[in-house]
């Protein structure tokens, strides 16, 4: 979006996944004002790799293509109140799975 970003209303809803129902998060970008008006498609499996300047929520894009047929892409979000110049946004944890939680970058981790 030429560096500019996209506003609305991020929301993140639990639901219900696979056979054996294991919880997930669905990320949405909604309309300002809006329940039902996205804005991006929704992303599947979404999880909050890290909380600074910016939210950093990494998942599937799921984007319906007939009747039974679904196109998949992984997706990264950066999310701010504020306008963030690229080279400050919050990079992807060097290491995922090997953390030690004594390292400063590993603070805000969602595991």
């Amino acid at each position: 979006m030429a560096n500019e970003g996209m506003r609305g209303d991020l929301r993140l809803d639990l639901y219900e996944s696979g056979w054996g129902g294991r919880p997930s998060f669905i990320a949405r970008l909604l309309k300002p004002g809006s329940s039902t008006e996205e804005l991006l498609p929704q992303m599947v499996g979404a999880r909050v790799l890290r909380v600074r300047e910016a939210m950093l929520i990494a998942g599937m894009e799921q984007i319906p293509r007939g009747r039974k047929s679904v196109e998949r892409y992984r997706q990264t979000w950066v999310c701010s109140p504020n306008i963030i110049a690229p080279d400050r946004w919050p990079g992807v944890p060097a290491r995922p799975g090997h953390y030690t939680g004594f390292d400063p970058a590993e603070d805000d981790i969602a595991y």
